[in-house]
C-alpha cells in the first residue's frame, strides 16, 4: 500500500471506531431510563435495534476492512503479531456474537414491546411511587401491573449481559491497539 493511503486508512479506522462503538456506550443509560419510565420501553427497543443493525454491526464490519488495510500497509514485526492476532480473534468473537446472538435478542425485544406501548404507566417498573411527582395518582394501589411481562425482563437481562460482554471485548481490543503489549 502506498504510504499516502496509510494515514487515510488510519483516520477511517479511528473515526470508524468512535462512530461505531460510541452509541453502544449509551445503552446502560437508556436501560436505566426505561426502568424509571417503562412506557418508553418500546421506543428504547426500536432505538437499540436500529443502532445495532444500522450503525454498530455495519460499522464493525467496516472496522475489519480498514483494519486489514492497515495490516497490509504497516511494516509489522513479529512481536506485534501476538497482540494483533489476539485482537483479531476477539474482534471475530465480538462481531459474531453481535450478529448471531445480540441482534436476535434485540429483534425479539422489539417484537415483545411492540404491543406494550401505552400499557405501562409510570411507576409500573421502578418508576416513581403512586402519589409522587411523575408517578401514578394516589390511591391506585393494585391498579397498574407490577412491571413488564417476564419475557420482556428476561430478554432485557440477556441484552444487558450481552452488552456488557461486547463492551468488555471492545475495551480489551482498544487496549491492545493502543498499548500494543509485547508478550
Amino acid at each position: 500500500m502506498q504510504q499516502t493511503l496509510l494515514p487515510i486508512f488510519l483516520y477511517l479506522h479511528v473515526m470508524g471506531a468512535i462512530i461505531t462503538f460510541g452509541p453502544a456506550f449509551i445503552g446502560p443509560l437508556v436501560g436505566r431510563q426505561v426502568q424509571r419510565m417503562p412506557q418508553g420501553g418500546p421506543f428504547a427497543a426500536v432505538l437499540g435495534h436500529a443502532l445495532a443493525t444500522r450503525v454498530i454491526i455495519p460499522g464493525a464490519i467496516v472496522q475489519g476492512v480498514t483494519g486489514v488495510a492497515l495490516i497490509f500497509g504497516l511494516d509489522l514485526t513479529s512481536s506485534v503479531w501476538r497482540w494483533l492476532i489476539l485482537a483479531i480473534v476477539l474482534y471475530l468473537i465480538a462481531i459474531s456474537y453481535a450478529i448471531f446472538v445480540q441482534r436476535k435478542a434485540a429483534e425479539r425485544m422489539v417484537e415483545l414491546t411492540r404491543g406494550l406501548a401505552g400499557r405501562l404507566p409510570p411507576g409500573s417498573a421502578g418508576g416513581p411511587p403512586a402519589g409522587t411527582a411523575g408517578g401514578p395518582p394516589a390511591g391506585t394501589a393494585g391498579g397498574p401491573p407490577a412491571g413488564p411481562p417476564p419475557e420482556v425482563r428476561e430478554t432485557a437481562a440477556r441484552l444487558q449481559r450481552g452488552g456488557m460482554f461486547l463492551t468488555f471485548l471492545i475495551l480489551v481490543i482498544v487496549f491492545l491497539m493502543v498499548v500494543k503489549p509485547t508478550f
